[in-house]
């Protein structure tokens, strides 16, 4: 009696040969290694979004405060409300009804609403003229003579995704939008953003 091999289990074409796997296994070794850089630029991008959409949410909130309560607002860096203004930007604002002007809760101020952003990586710097370590907004919405600019780095310091914020005197914020030859972000002088 013959025995039909063909139909056997362990036939030669039911499986893949070592070199089939490995030849497999380098596409999608490649594929995966041309896809990650895309995926982490477009997180970091959306980490520099988050942070400014965040940032001029708060800008918003000191400006409307101040022109409702008819008092000069500060907005300021701050992990924890109740030390008042301290830290980085990047870990922590607070606003607040600022009777004197000083920039610091004391006498009839009022603390009015502390935000954290949503972004955990990645640093904001504020420059301003006078070079306060905080923003004023008077009860006419206009800034209290600091019109200045917040930069936004991604953890990864790339220039290409850093982003800058403008407030102007009138206490109105504009993202600055342009690039370079390099494809590096600019700021309004044209001159380009660093981290």
């Amino acid at each position: 009696m013959v025995k039909n091999t063909q139909n056997s289990a362990f036939s030669a074409s039911n499986g893949y040969s070592l070199v089939e796997l490995v030849i497999a296994m380098a596409i999608v070794s490649i594929t995966i290694n041309l896809a990650v850089p895309s995926v982490t630029k477009i997180y970091h991008r959306s980490q520099a979004t988050a942070m400014i959409n965040w940032l001029v949410g708060t800008i918003h909130y000191t400006r409307h405060a101040a022109v409702n309560y008819g008092i000069t607002a500060t907005l300021c860096p701050s992990s924890n409300a109740s030390l008042g203004c301290s830290g980085e930007w990047h870990n922590g604002v607070i606003v607040f009804l600022d009777y004197n002007r000083d920039a610091r809760i004391n006498g009839k101020d009022r603390v009015l609403s502390s935000f954290t952003p949503s972004v955990i990586n990645g640093t904001l710097k504020w420059r301003s003229f006078k070079n306060k370590k905080y923003l004023q907004l008077t009860e006419f919405g206009y800034t209290n003579y600091q019109n200045g600019n917040f930069v936004y780095c991604t953890d990864s310091k790339d220039a290409k995704l850093a982003r800058q914020l403008v407030i102007n005197v009138q206490g109105r914020v504009r993202l600055v939008n342009r690039r370079n030859k390099q494809g590096v972000n600019v700021d309004r002088r044209n001159k380009p953003l660093r981290c």
